[in-house]
């Protein structure tokens, strides 16, 4: 399956003790492995200062605790790696989770 921009899916869980996390999608077709490889962002339960609330962000599906995108937690999903989607959040949470994880690479948009 293909996973679009936006969308929480499920997989493997390289930063922590559980076997598997949510993650959000980023990426978009123009990816160079576009449906094979994902630019993804962690969920937690856990809220730090710089996370992102997803309270009121879904407009499908959903997580059954309160969670939080961490910009930061950056991974590279192979489609393998993905068990499921979930749920699919705002465009306007997906571009501002994606503007925040671009901000710790150094890149400020000149076009706020």
């Amino acid at each position: 399956m293909r996973y679009g921009r936006g969308y929480v899916v499920i997989a493997a869980d390289p930063f922590g003790n559980t076997p598997r996390r949510p993650y959000l999608i980023v990426s978009d077709g123009t990816h160079p492995f576009a449906g094979q490889q994902y630019i993804a962002l962690g969920i937690s339960t856990k809220q730090y200062a710089d996370s992102l609330s997803l309270a009121d962000a879904f407009v499908e599906g959903g997580l059954t605790r309160e969670s939080f995108v961490s910009p930061w937690a950056v991974v590279s999903l192979r489609a393998n790696q993905i068990e499921r989607a979930v749920a699919q959040v705002s465009t306007t949470l997906t571009n501002t989770a994606t503007r925040h994880m671009a901000g710790y690479a150094g890149y400020e948009p000149t076009d706020k």
